[in-house]
């Protein structure tokens, strides 16, 4: 993705559905909102780390115990942009079309790994359909509690730019003159 220079167009416009009051992109929104940052780390880059390791795990060659990982980190990559999608949607009202993008290729990637499944050798193999289920679903929920938890902990990092905004307005003793219909 040509990231650096479509950015900057996509802050300065927003765009929205057809027939619908829902911003389709609000990078600018998104990127503000402190669901942006996951434990101190970009929420980007937890994605980038995820794709490095699935990279990682596929060029080693996917040995039924290195698809079970691989299956693993997609499930919850899964279960994080669902999450994360669900929150830019209805909480912070606009979603990153980046972080779309990134949702669908993790959807792809389970796709495709389950489409590569190895044979399961044994009737106890965690490779059976019903446990690989099983185990994806418990995956996907872990990492959605989990991501739950840490962004309901009260944020110590900076203020927000609409705290930083509000304490300058008040500093410089700026009046606010509007009406509301």
């Amino acid at each position: 993705m040509a990231y650096g220079g479509r950015k900057r167009e996509l802050e300065q416009r927003e765009a929205e559905a057809p027939g619908t009051d829902w911003p389709v992109v609000v990078l600018s929104l998104v990127q503000a909102s402190r669901y942006s940052v996951f434990i101190g780390v970009p929420t980007a880059l937890w994605g980038a780390v995820l794709y490095a390791a699935m990279a990682v795990l596929g060029g080693l060659g996917l040995t039924p115990r290195r698809w079970l990982a691989a299956f693993l980190l997609a499930a919850s990559g899964v279960g994080f942009s669902a999450y994360l999608t669900t929150l830019s949607l209805f909480v912070v009202g606009g979603a990153c079309v980046y972080c779309l993008a990134s949702g669908t290729i993790v959807v792809a990637l389970l796709f495709v790994l389950l489409w590569r499944r190895p044979p399961a050798r044994s009737r106890k193999s965690p490779l059976r359909p019903v446990r690989l289920a099983s185990y994806g679903c418990l995956m996907a929920a872990a990492t959605i509690v989990f991501a739950a938890f840490v962004f309901a902990a009260p944020s110590s990092g900076p203020p927000g730019y609409q705290s930083a905004l509000a304490r300058h307005l008040k500093q410089t003793g700026a009046i606010m003159y509007g009406a509301y219909w």
